[in-house]
């Protein structure tokens, strides 16, 4: 009996679940929604062809090199008393940067000066006889010529003491000191390295094929590594001559730094200018979809989407040169490509070229 009133209970359910899903009254509704998702077609961002004016870039490795840059050496062999700037601190052309022990200097300076003082004498009584004839001219020659060698001895000894004040040859920033006071310094033993980073040089090579292409004071652009920032320099010197090794030409650039945050020896990418071409056709590089065959692109016409092989060219950071397979005025999907396909119907949303 139980088994009875089950099965009764399951055919009454599944006859109120057909009514429902198979009611005339509730299939008109159903069919009716499908037609008008169809006739909408699926949403795609579009983009116009149009003539389109673009900058050729060639982009080259180089590296940043400091605009002055020097290793301070001393001239002489002598113990080090002061050291007279900070590590790593902005100095000026001119001051002074290490004093070396010139005691030995002064004293020499100082004999030499008393010696000349009593030739000086000397010469001043010679020069009165001479005029009285008390006596020869030679003689006299020969008094005067000692304060001329005398001097000339004063002269060597100061420019030995000179050599003990190392001082900058020009504005810059100083490196990592090599010495401390009280340290014995030989001669050209590296003290410190100098350089000025308020101007950068950017070095880099072209290609033999580019060089007719160059030209001085031509902008550039670069980047460095662990920036995002794009930097900007002029060319200023270009080699007269092609490299016949690497058959390239060297050419280095000039940008500013007064913010210091470009770094001497950093790897630079360089995209130098070429040749502007004009009346041409880009579209964004997402349009594009490479096959086995060539590369195409979606074009709508119609309100459907239609394939079209094209050629490409030049590639920017964002758009493709089309060359031939797409005409000016041609609407070309950008987004929903991969749903897409030949024939479908297509509600273009007309994108920000």
């Amino acid at each position: 009996m139980k088994k009875t009133v089950t099965i009764i209970s399951v055919v009454v359910l599944l006859a109120i679940v057909s009514y429902f899903v198979f009611s005339p009254e509730k299939q008109p509704a159903m069919q009716g929604k499908a037609p008008v998702a169809s006739n909408k077609g699926i949403a795609a961002e579009v983009y116009i062809v149009k003539d389109t004016t673009i900058q050729e870039y060639l982009d080259v490795l180089g590296s940043l090199v400091a605009n002055e840059q020097v290793q301070i050496v001393s001239e002489s062999a002598k113990r080090l008393v002061k050291v007279n700037f900070r590590e790593g601190a902005n100095v000026t052309k001119g001051q002074l940067l290490f004093k070396l022990d010139d005691a030995d200097l002064q004293a020499q300076l100082k004999k030499l000066h008393a010696q000349r003082k009593l030739i000086a004498s000397d010469e001043a009584r010679t020069a009165a006889l001479l005029k009285l004839e008390g006596v020869s001219k030679q003689e006299y020659e020969r008094v005067a010529g000692s304060i001329e060698s005398l001097d000339a001895d004063i002269e060597l000894i100061e420019v030995e003491i000179n050599k003990t004040e190392i001082r900058a040859p020009f504005s810059g920033k100083t490196g990592i000191r090599k010495v401390s006071e009280g340290a014995f310094v030989t001669q050209n033993m590296p003290l410190v390295t100098l350089e000025d980073i308020n101007l950068v040089k950017i070095e880099f090579a072209v290609p033999e094929k580019y060089a007719n292409s160059l030209r001085l004071d031509q902008p550039i652009q670069f980047r460095v590594e662990n920036s995002d920032t794009t930097y900007t320099g002029l060319v200023k010197v270009i080699e007269p001559f092609i490299d016949l090794n690497t058959r390239s030409l060297f050419v280095r650039a000039i940008a500013s730094n007064t913010d210091k945050k470009l770094i001497p020896g950093s790897s630079a990418t360089i995209s130098l200018p070429l040749n502007e071409i004009t009346d041409t056709k880009m579209v964004p590089a997402q349009a594009l979809i490479p096959g086995l065959q060539g590369n195409n692109v979606l074009v709508v016409r119609n309100g459907k989407a239609q394939n079209a092989q094209v050629t490409i060219g030049l590639r920017t950071s964002s758009h493709v040169q089309i060359t031939s397979g797409l005409q000016l005025g041609d609407t070309v999907m950008t987004t929903n490509i991969l749903r897409a396909k030949p024939g479908i119907p297509v509600r273009a949303i007309f994108a920000k070229n």
